[in-house]
């Protein structure tokens, strides 16, 4: 009988948020598609952005923010809950 192997940590993430995977998986799409554009951090206008979404099911709806500012909207929206 085959042996199952333990999930790496991202593929547990991965697992058991599907939404947040879906949503980053169209984010990303239509980025290569080029029917949205990277854009800098919309707090200190850092080049270096990420797409940042405050409501999963809507997935082309985001906040470009950059790696310190994208930490602290999650950061707040956890507090939040």
């Amino acid at each position: 009988m085959a042996e199952k192997r333990k999930l790496t940590r991202q593929e547990q993430w991965r697992r058991h948020n599907p939404k947040k995977v879906w949503a980053h998986v169209a984010t990303q799409s239509v980025l290569r598609r080029g029917l949205i554009q990277r854009k800098p951090c919309e707090i200190c206008v850092e080049e270096k952005a990420e797409a940042h979404h405050h409501d999963y099911d809507r997935p082309l709806l985001v906040k470009w923010l950059c790696r310190k500012h994208h930490k602290q909207a999650h950061k707040l929206s956890g507090a939040l809950k």
